[in-house]
């Protein structure tokens, strides 16, 4: 079998595939989406609600709306996840066994 090129903990070394500007852009690309589905909420809102006409703008607004929000929490929250058990790990234990140094009364 092949081997495995990995750093001294036996994983690989992964590069992240998003430089700087990159990441900007992509942001500033999904506050745009964002905002562009408030926009048709509002239009909807203020144009069509009074009629109930129109009504294919509701969901496709909250789409356009609430992707970017549901996209940015499911590519940020593992990496969190990821980042606290690294810290959980690094830290040693302060808690000390203390039930054989003492006996019971």
């Amino acid at each position: 079998m092949g081997s495995n090129e990995g750093d001294e903990n036996g994983g690989c070394n992964k590069s992240r595939w998003l430089t700087k500007p990159s990441w900007w852009c992509v942001l500033l690309m999904s506050l745009l989406v964002s905002i562009a589905g408030g926009l048709v909420l509002g239009w909807w809102l203020h144009k069509y609600h009074p009629s109930n006409t129109q009504l294919w703008m509701v969901p496709f607004g909250f789409l356009l709306f609430l992707t970017p929000l549901i996209i940015c929490l499911a590519v940020v929250f593992p990496d969190l996840c990821v980042a606290t058990a690294r810290i959980d790990q690094e830290q040693p234990s302060t808690t000390q066994d203390h039930s054989l140094s003492q006996p019971n009364r």
